[in-house]
């Protein structure tokens, strides 16, 4: 495990099923209801193949971010949209605290600088009810 404290990338997901916690690495994830997603979004308002998240060098932090895009890799888009922080969304790169809906999937993304262990401990004591309560309630104009 690495004591170098880093630039982490969280996604946290309320569907159907609950709430979770998804610690974003990997290159490319595809978001979507069917089982053979990346992530699966469990909800009958999200296409079988909704989204993309595809992880982007950052000169600036010498890290990377993430691009969220609408649809599937064939360029169809979902069929009941993507939007973030409330505004239709069919490609962009995300930003610390975004909230996302894929339908009535919801989502926030969040960057964090954590050792690897601070980062494990911190997605295993997530209070999903206190984030699920403020992506609710925060006012579209503080979002920006």
């Amino acid at each position: 495990m690495s004591d170098t404290p880093q630039e982490r990338h969280l996604l946290v997901l309320h569907d159907d099923e609950g709430s979770r916690a998804i610690a974003l690495e990997a290159a490319t994830y595809s978001l979507g209801r069917d089982p053979s997603n990346a992530v699966v979004l469990n909800s009958k308002t999200v296409s079988r193949r909704h989204a993309i998240l595809l992880r982007l060098p950052n000169p600036e932090t010498k890290g990377y971010r993430y691009r969220l895009m609408d649809g599937d890799s064939k360029g169809n888009r979902s069929a009941n949209g993507t939007r973030v922080n409330h505004k239709d969304w069919s490609t962009g790169e995300l930003k610390n605290g975004d909230v996302i809906s894929f339908g009535d999937v919801e989502a926030r993304y969040s960057i964090t600088i954590m050792t690897e262990e601070e980062f494990k401990k911190h997605t295993e004591t997530i209070d999903f009810r206190s984030i699920k309560s403020e992506m609710l309630n925060t006012d579209e104009t503080q979002m920006f």
